[in-house]
């Protein structure tokens, strides 16, 4: 059996047609996808940040509600919290929180606890994220009483005066304070006033000298006319009692020194209950007087 093949006919001759494309739509397309990318970024960007905003400045999720305090012992920890409570109250400009986390002013924590506690050494304020303030507290130690014109005001140990009117006798006879008297009865600014740290010092150094190193028996109260004139003036009772003038400006180990040598020389026997009062404010000199 034969096989015919049907030759294909040659269509070498026909041309194919050629399409024609143009690059033009095609950037324009892509212009236009890409402008709508870009609009569309900016538009949840703007709104993730404006949430952001929100959250962190206008909406509660970060205001303090907790403050801690620690350090203190005589001061009630409620009356600490309430007055600092009391300085985040209220909104900046009338729209941000004063008791934002991010925006709470531990300046005016600071500010607001001195004004009302002047007995209260700030140590630290500390932000604890997200809602917590953690405030450190000291109190003030009396190391003195201080009075003037009528009115007794307790001084720590550098001298500075914290407490006034509240300073009472049941706080003063507590335990034994050393009390010193302004006889001039200059007014006194609480928290501001000073009698500087030498003076306290010298104040304990030279009772302990008085009362524990020569045995002598004092009314508990030291005066003085001026504290610029570091003159110290204080009632001996010894005999019919006798006053004892000193100055800040000879230490209380020379004025030992001398009180030994006076007592055991020139002072000794019926001349010292005779005695009415004791001169040592000028260095290197001794003036007393007897009574006849």
């Amino acid at each position: 059996m034969a096989f015919f093949r049907k030759k294909e006919k040659n269509k070498s001759w026909k041309r194919k047609k050629t399409k024609i494309y143009s690059g033009v739509p095609k950037r324009e397309k892509q212009e236009k996808k890409g402008r709508f990318s870009r609009f569309l970024f900016w538009i949840l960007l703007l709104g993730f940040l404006g949430v952001c905003g929100y959250l962190l400045f206008f909406s509660p999720f970060l205001d303090v509600d907790s403050i801690a305090v620690d350090g203190n012992k005589e001061i009630p920890s409620e009356q600490i919290v309430e007055k600092a409570n009391g300085a985040i109250e209220g909104k900046y400009w009338g729209y941000l929180s004063k008791r934002n986390f991010l925006l709470v002013s531990k300046n005016a924590i600071n500010s607001q606890l001195k004004s009302s506690f002047n007995r209260l050494e700030i140590s630290s304020i500390e932000k604890k994220f997200p809602r917590t303030i953690f405030i450190k507290v000291k109190e003030r130690q009396p190391e003195l009483v201080w009075c003037s014109g009528g009115v007794c005001y307790l001084a720590d140990k550098n001298g500075l005066i914290y407490s006034g009117a509240n300073a009472t006798d049941e706080q003063i006879n507590k335990e034994r304070f050393l009390v010193a008297i302004d006889d001039n009865a200059r007014p006194v600014e609480i928290g501001k006033n000073t009698l500087g740290e030498n003076f306290i010092q010298y104040l304990k150094e030279i009772d302990a000298v008085l009362v524990n190193d020569l045995g002598f028996s004092i009314d508990g109260k030291y005066h003085t006319p001026a504290l610029s004139s570091q003159e110290i003036i204080v009632k001996i009772k010894e005999g019919e009692g006798w006053t004892l003038k000193l100055s800040s400006l000879i230490s209380p180990g020379e004025t030992k020194k001398i009180l030994e040598t006076v007592f055991e020389k020139d002072l000794s026997g019926d001349k010292r209950i005779r005695l009415e009062y004791l001169d040592l404010r000028v260095k290197g000199k001794v003036y007393y007087k007897l009574r006849s």
